[in-house]
């Protein structure tokens, strides 16, 4: 059974009971995109940053972290569909987040996605 058959009733179940599980829905997005189900996975990622907008800075741990995380995801998914423009503007998003600069690892991939746009 493909993953994405798994996490997308979990990823549900958890947003009917309020829950904000962007991990789930990060997940459920890459499982998409590797499956290469492009809009599918666009539309996963853009729930979980609609998700990740209802948190507060304050309150979650790792908000910054979670939406570079996001962003990258997104820009991947947009570069694969061939969307240079839209997967250039979410890397730069990421970089752009006020604690971007505190996330190595989440700074290099969005590096890396504008770099990759660059020479596609």
């Amino acid at each position: 059974m493909p993953s994405e058959a798994l996490l997308r009733p979990a990823a549900e179940l958890m947003q009917r009971a309020g829950d904000v599980f962007l991990h789930a829905l990060t997940r459920l997005g890459t499982a998409e995109h590797g499956e290469g189900n492009l809009t599918a996975a666009t539309a996963v990622h853009h729930q979980a940053l609609s998700q990740h907008r209802k948190l507060s800075p304050v309150t979650a741990p790792h908000y910054d972290r979670l939406e570079m995380h996001i962003r990258y995801r997104l820009g991947r998914t947009y570069s694969a569909a061939c969307r240079v423009a839209e997967a250039r503007e979410e890397f730069r998003t990421a970089l752009a987040l006020p604690g971007a600069d505190a996330h190595p690892t989440e700074r290099a991939q969005a590096l890396a996605g504008l770099e990759e746009c660059a020479g596609g």
